[in-house]
């Protein structure tokens, strides 16, 4: 039976694939059959995460993405390793709340680089023809964040929002061309470690107050993995420039 969700034969290139929404979305992409080069400094993590996904023909690739300069490099030698990029998750992140007082320069172009400028290097890379073929699917998590606001999150939801921004003009620019496609996933809240940690931190009476409106309630990791295994998919393949929203109705109100 034809299922627009098979990636089986796909070669897709995930980071901040040790933890959280990244290891997901690798579990989940392994069970429709995606072969997939997994992206994080922890390699023991990295392992962790391969032995919970379906299949064989997964890589780690031990590697710091901050570190710019390095990342041609790396996508060179996954697709040496591994063959052409069919596909690439962006889920590297780190949610931080600084207030603006602290906001200093250096704070704002570590966000940077780990959000924004590692995204657009990475993509730069992969779009050179030795790297991948036509049609590949790009997904970005950026945040539902960007469309609200709260205090101590200026540096967090400028980068994300950057995000948001920039699939646009990198789907025109990369779809005319090469058919790519470009999206990004905007999660609201996830029961991740940064979920648990916020909760230990601030308390569930304040976690509840903040999920009031989301009436669905806190997205689970393979909700928005989910998502992304869609975008990456023949079934999304109409869509492109997109912000998708996966935040069980938190900022519709």
């Amino acid at each position: 039976m034809f299922n627009p969700m098979d990636l089986t034969g796909r070669h897709i290139v995930v980071t901040g694939a040790s933890s959280g929404l990244g290891r997901q979305t690798c579990i989940t992409l392994s069970h429709l059959g995606a072969k997939v080069s997994l992206i994080a400094r922890n390699e023991e993590k990295l392992k962790e995460t391969v032995s919970l996904m379906e299949g064989t023909g997964h890589f780690v690739y031990p590697f710091d993405i901050t570190q710019i300069d390095g990342i041609e490099e790396v996508v060179k030698t996954i697709a040496r390793d591994n063959g052409k990029i069919n596909g690439f998750v962006h889920a590297a992140g780190v949610f931080t709340r600084k207030p603006l007082s602290m906001t200093k320069y250096d704070f704002l172009r570590d966000m940077m680089d780990l959000h924004v400028y590692s995204f657009v290097e990475f993509v730069r890379v992969i779009a050179k023809k030795k790297m991948s073929d036509e049609g590949v699917s790009i997904v970005v998590v950026s945040s539902a964040s960007t469309l609200s606001a709260d205090k101590g999150q200026a540096a967090y939801i400028a980068t994300k929002g950057a995000l948001d921004r920039l699939v646009r003009p990198m789907a025109v620019e990369l779809g005319e061309g090469r058919k790519f496609r470009v999206n990004t996933v905007n999660p609201g809240w996830i029961k991740t470690d940064m979920f648990y940690n916020f909760v230990e931190e601030q308390g569930q009476e304040r976690m509840d107050e903040i999920l009031k409106p989301c009436f669905l309630g806190a997205s689970e990791p393979v909700d928005v993995a989910s998502t992304i295994a869609f975008l990456l998919s023949d079934a999304s393949r109409m869509i492109t420039g997109q912000n998708i929203v996966i935040d069980g109705g938190w900022t519709i109100h």
